[in-house]
């Protein structure tokens, strides 16, 4: 008799605590605030571009931001500004659209930003624009390693983020673009790869994979056409080896 008592009185103590942790969500998700922070850490996490692959001489960029507070039943106007402590890339260089909304129903959205080849130092020089969502009477910065989303621009050709990526996934936990598609890096190996790119007017933004392996199987059997062309041969071109390490270039990528 006297377990049964205990055991009822678990169970109610267990529902008052369920009510009051309910009472206390709900106290801090009412009302009409949200939280809207980017999705990257931005102490770990940054984006590079160079013009180098962006001919055209634009970039959009799509960043993706997450809200938290209450479920949206209506758009959520929002407004980004550049951090003035952070950035030094010249405001006329980029353009930050002049509203956002957050659509309703959803936990994620995007804001688009552009940015610009239009001065000469960029050949010389990276810059950087460090992203900030502005604060509102119904709008606030989220978790803080979330408040901004950092973006180093230049003209010069340097290793992209994504050569460098680790997806730390169980089926990846590895860098997929160097032991899966292109190898080691190398200047003259990611210049040959913008060259195949380039061939379709084509970019690569380090997302879609299936943009990679066509490109890096066609960098491929462009590397083994070279290599088997017997002027190449005979001059000493072929077989192509990387600057860097004075080893043959080598595209791992199968197909």
């Amino acid at each position: 008799m006297m377990k049964r008592k205990v055991y009822v009185l678990s169970i109610i103590l267990s529902l008052v605590a369920f009510w009051a942790c309910s009472e206390k969500d709900i106290e801090i998700f009412s009302g009409d605030v949200v939280y809207i922070s980017f999705t990257k850490d931005a102490s770990k996490d940054s984006v590079v571009y160079s013009f180098q692959t962006y001919p055209s001489g634009e970039i959009v960029a799509e960043v993706p931001v997450r809200v938290r507070g209450h479920w949206l039943t209506a758009p959520r106007v929002f407004t980004v500004s550049a951090n003035p402590d952070s950035t030094n890339l010249p405001a006329t260089a980029f353009e930050l659209p002049e509203k956002c909304e957050f659509a309703p129903g959803q936990e994620l959205d995007t804001i688009r930003i552009k940015f610009f080849n239009n001065f000469e130092d960029l050949k010389n020089k990276t810059y950087r624009l460090f992203l900030q969502i502005n604060e509102s009477d119904n709008v606030k910065q989220g978790e803080y390693a979330y408040r901004k989303a950092k973006f180093y621009v230049s003209d010069k050709l340097e290793k992209p983020t994504w050569w460098s990526r680790n997806d730390n996934t169980e089926s990846n936990p590895y860098n997929i673009v160097e032991q899966v598609y292109l190898g080691k890096y190398s200047v003259k190996k990611y210049k040959l790869f913008l060259d195949r790119l380039a061939e379709d007017n084509a970019s690569f933004d380090g997302e879609d994979m299936v943009v990679m392996k066509k490109y890096a199987l066609r960098l491929k059997y462009w590397l083994e056409d070279f290599n088997s062309n017997p002027d190449n041969i005979a001059s000493g071109a072929a077989p192509m080896k990387d600057e860097e390490n004075d080893q043959l270039m080598q595209v791992p990528v199968a197909g």
